[in-house]
């Protein structure tokens, strides 16, 4: 599996947080994509990260959630042929 580096220079708890978030994820085998995680893990931690958080282990803890989210989401398209199910 490839190690994708993700730095922010205005936090360094940012890169913290995405290595926390990552090893999690992967130990985990929530990873399907490793770019498609990536971009999601930056992208979600850049906003934390605009929005002022500091603290690495909450960043990390909601990047995991969100991802996972993310993922069970993604996965119920999957199932439902690209829509969502009934109910939703």
């Amino acid at each position: 599996m490839t190690h994708i580096i993700f730095s922010d220079y205005r936090n360094p708890a940012a890169e913290q947080a995405y290595e926390i978030a990552w090893d999690f994820l992967v130990r985990t085998g929530a990873i399907r994509d490793e770019f498609e995680a990536c971009v999601f893990l930056a992208q979600r931690i850049t906003v934390m990260v605009e929005k002022g958080h500091t603290n690495r282990i909450r960043m990390a803890n909601r990047a995991i959630s969100e991802y996972q989210r993310h993922a069970e989401e993604r996965d119920g398209l999957i199932r439902g042929g690209g829509r969502y199910a009934e109910g939703r």
